[in-house]
């Protein structure tokens, strides 16, 4: 057996199957998108898919959410001011959610050979006769130079740079897409030894090297595949239907299944159709998918159809020569075969992929391993997984990056537009990149959802948050959740209680920080909400017009708005520290209509709690907003119809 992967230079790739490049897809929260979305996503995998034209590797692997990484990332990029209760916060949350979340978080890559695709024997020789002798003696020679593997000519692993270069140029048109790291691809090699007993340790740093010398005055590179070859450390033992692996994590027991048949048809978004996406975020576990496809070009396609065409009328024929006659299933067969012919015998000459499709199922022990295929069956529903006895090494081989269909026997032809809705890149995946830890998803995966306070202000976008749910549902949880977390980050919280079963301002770490401003209709509190005292300079205008034409009758005269307009203006621009109970003074001394406005305004300025909006000048406050978390309870104010506080009392 050749080794699967014998060098890789930035994400091309040379091993067994020839040269490939490597690239990672990010993945697309596809279950909360619309059908019209949906029908977009798949417009894009598909337009993608027929722009590489060569042979295809999709690889789906799912990993462990990364726990310590993530508490790493909160506590490095830390600097508020409450360091030791944000460090107590994060080790809560490492704690409580280890083994809970996340068991299953996809990672998408596509690696695409670098190679021209394979024709059959028959174009291969008609194609001799279009070209030049010295084409042909430059190929023979490159072919030669290839089959010595140990070997690769410096301007041959350019062309490959430059062929992955151009790939990567085609996808990107469609998706977004970045080459994949040397880092990543040995990832992926040796995380495939330890599925289901842990991640491997990555050296980052490690690249696999190569001597380089000359050879008939050209450079020449040997790769040194021992640096690879530290990759596969693992002695795995074959039984059968199911693989034995001592990995550097532990004992890995895993099964390689292969799926059967698809749906002949079926109506796009459909569970039935989404292989990569529903099945596998259905299941509590992490399992990894693989579509290994051979590109079919669309006149190698329509040969290989029109002879499935003879075929079905030959049995047709058979049939039809018999005493039961033709059956349903012998003329569904020439109709399905035409009507493939007529597909690729459309404008636009789609091209056809001989595919498999393998999944790999691992635990820690063999009963949980079994226990894991049925669920994974179960999950697949109609489509039948094989678990071929003899060739688990083989599948587990074909699950590494740059590989080919290693198990005859499997192989279905699919067109671009079934590979599509395979919908590899669909994940649950919610929330923000960055910030605290808020809940999970709701399928079987259970993806962590963060949450990045920030966000908003960090991309000049709307910072507000709707929060919706029935009586009892948390609502009143998160939002203390979400103040907490502002605090440790050092924002400036104002708590409004209305219900009073508000705790965040009683815990040990907050307390020390909390001032209480108690609204009720009390002569001492007068003027606490005063527009013109506690809103910030620019907006003190706007704030006390808007908060005294509230106060109006609804059908006064607009003359009357326009009075208070003047009067807060001559205030604010002749006083240092104006109030709103000198706009009433000032229209007070004024002609009818301000007069009849400032009696109006005065009943509200002595009574009721309207008079937390009029701050006498002569009366001094004691000052407010010097703490962290303001506290404000207003479960005692009268309340309206629809339970709430009149928005006119508190200023709106």
């Amino acid at each position: 057996m050749r080794q699967p992967v014998s060098f890789v230079y930035g994400n091309c790739l040379l091993g067994s199957c020839g040269p490939w490049g490597v690239f990672g897809l990010r993945p697309i929260s596809y279950a909360i998108l619309s059908p019209e979305r949906k029908h977009e996503v798949f417009s894009r995998l598909l337009a993608a898919i027929e722009a590489v034209e060569a042979d295809i590797q999709v690889i789906r692997v799912a990993s462990a959410w990364d726990l310590d990484g993530y508490a790493r990332e909160l506590l490095d990029s830390y600097s508020g001011p409450h360091e030791a209760a944000h460090r107590r916060y994060v080790a809560e949350h490492r704690g409580r959610l280890d083994g809970e979340v996340g068991q299953a978080v996809p990672a998408v890559y596509l690696a695409v050979s670098l190679d021209p695709p394979e024709r059959d024997v028959g174009s291969y020789v008609a194609g001799l006769f279009d070209r030049s002798p010295s084409t042909l003696i430059a190929a023979l020679r490159e072919s030669l130079a290839r089959s010595e593997r140990r070997l690769l000519a410096e301007d041959e692993l350019e062309r490959m740079r430059v062929r992955a270069d151009e790939i990567h140029a085609r996808i990107a048109g469609f998706l977004d897409v970045r080459p994949a790291r040397t880092v990543e691809v040995q990832w992926l090699v040796r995380r495939a030894f330890c599925r289901g007993a842990g991640e491997p340790v990555v050296d980052g740093l490690h690249e696999p090297q190569a001597l380089v010398f000359e050879r008939n005055g050209q450079a020449v590179l040997a790769p040194l595949e021992a640096d690879v070859l530290r990759w596969f450390d693992g002695y795995v033992e074959n039984r059968g239907r199911s693989l034995r692996i001592e990995s550097e994590v532990g004992t890995s027991w895993q099964a390689q299944l292969v799926a059967g048949a698809l749906p002949e048809r079926a109506e796009f978004p459909s569970s039935r159709l989404e292989l990569m996406f529903a099945a596998p975020e259905s299941l509590g576990f992490a399992v990894d998918m693989t579509l290994n496809a051979r590109y079919l070009p669309n006149d190698l396609a329509l040969r290989l159809v029109r002879r499935r065409v003879q075929d079905a009328d030959q049995i047709v024929r058979s049939e039809a020569d018999g005493d039961q006659g033709v059956t349903d299933l012998g003329y569904q067969r020439t109709q399905e075969a035409r009507d493939l012919l007529g597909y690729l015998q459309s404008a636009s000459r789609p091209p056809l992929l001989r595919a498999t499709l393998a999944i790999a199922v691992a635990a820690d022990d063999e009963s949980e391993l079994e226990r894991r295929v049925e669920a994974c069956r179960r999950a697949f529903g109609e489509i039948r997984l094989h678990r071929p006895i003899g060739d688990q090494l083989d599948l587990f081989l074909q699950h590494l990056p740059g590989q080919r269909t290693r198990v005859r026997g499997y192989e279905d032809v699919l067109t671009p537009e079934q590979v599509a809705a395979m919908m590899a890149l669909g994940t649950h995946s919610v929330g923000s990149r960055r910030g605290f830890y808020l809940g999970h998803t709701l399928g079987g995966s259970r993806q962590p959802v963060r949450f990045n306070l920030r966000e908003g202000s960090d991309t000049n976008r709307n910072a507000a948050i709707l929060s919706l749910g029935a009586l009892g549902s948390g609502k009143t949880t998160l939002d203390q959740k979400l103040l907490y977390e502002g605090f440790l980050l050092g924002a400036r919280i104002i708590d409004c209680d209305p219900k009073g079963d508000h705790r965040m301002h009683r815990l040990e770490d907050v307390a020390g920080h909390v001032e209480t401003i108690a609204l009720r209709p009390d002569r001492a509190l007068r003027g606490m909400l005063d527009p013109l005292r506690v809103a910030p300079d620019h907006m003190r205008h706007d704030a006390a017009v808007s908060f005294l034409c509230d106060l109006l009758p609804a059908r006064s005269d607009a003359a009357w708005e326009t009075s208070v307009v003047a009067a807060v203006d001559a205030v604010v621009n002749r006083s240092g520290q104006p109030t709103c109970f000198e706009v009433v003074r000032a229209l007070s001394v004024g002609d009818e209509i301000d007069r009849q406005v400032a009696k109006t305004l005065s009943v509200y300025a002595r009574a009721g709690l309207t008079q937390l909006g009029f701050a006498d000048p002569d009366v001094r406050l004691s000052p407010v907003g010097g703490r962290q978390v303001t506290y404000i309870p207003i479960r005692d104010l009268p309340r309206s119809p629809a339970g709430n506080p009149p928005r006119r009392l508190l200023g709106g």
